[in-house]
């Protein structure tokens, strides 16, 4: 089951940090949400490979270990995004050119591993896309990267911390080091809390997604089964 992301500034449908006026909208990558991202790209004041650029950037992630990797093919996505807008003259998908963190559970046939945190499954193949991989290369969305979470969803051994994987390390809560960051789907919370991406997918069988989410401060939806995959 797929889960989305998105920055707490309290939920509806998405808020920006930041007060939009009619005259001069003012947008900082780095509290934006998908919608004003969306109107930065219209403006022509932002493009999906300056967007990667930013997300790029792994300062944060040597300390919060977040992203376990990141995809070598994003740049050329966005640039592929670039093009498709400047060349378009119609309304483009919501997600067109945003860039987006999987969890690491969530297959992609791609240069990505899938490996749910693990060593043991570094370098396999898998056979096709997830289905919601595939409706999101559909909509122009950018695969960034896999986020890190709890190995095997929890289920390497029930005495590793949260967050946790051989892999990805230690997870650490981007708001108090000294606090849990929950599982399994941590990296995606802590990426977003920490503006290293904007929207993230996940996944959830037991609190995987609520749990995380309310501890890293942001705000996790579990969709109805069989809405997005």
């Amino acid at each position: 089951m797929a889960l989305h992301y998105c920055h707490y500034h309290p939920w509806l449908t998405i808020f920006s940090s930041q007060t939009l006026t009619a005259k001069r909208p003012k947008i900082t990558i780095e509290e934006a949400t998908v919608d004003d991202l969306q109107l930065a790209f219209k403006l022509n004041t932002l493009t999906s490979r300056q967007l990667v650029l930013f997300y790029l950037v792994q300062k944060l992630n040597k300390n919060l270990r977040a992203v376990i990797e990141v995809n070598p093919d994003a740049l050329s996505q966005a640039d592929i995004a670039d093009k498709q807008r400047r060349e378009c003259n119609h309304t483009l998908p919501k997600l067109h050119g945003i860039p987006i963190l999987l969890k690491d559970t969530i297959p992609t046939k791609d240069k990505l591993n899938t490996t749910a945190g693990s060593f043991a499954l570094l370098g396999s193949i898998v056979p096709r896309d997830a289905a919601v991989v595939s409706k999101l290369r559909r909509s122009g969305a950018i695969i960034l990267g896999k986020a890190s979470l709890s190995e095997w969803c929890h289920f390497r051994s029930f005495l590793a911390p949260s967050g946790w994987s051989a892999r990805g390390s230690q997870g650490m809560n981007p708001y108090n080091s000294s606090v849990e960051v929950c599982g399994s789907s941590s990296g995606p919370a802590i990426s977003v809390a920490a503006n290293m991406v904007s929207v993230t997918l996940g996944t959830e069988t037991d609190s995987s997604i609520i749990c995380p989410a309310s501890f890293n401060s942001v705000v996790g939806i579990k969709p109805t089964v069989g809405l997005t995959s």
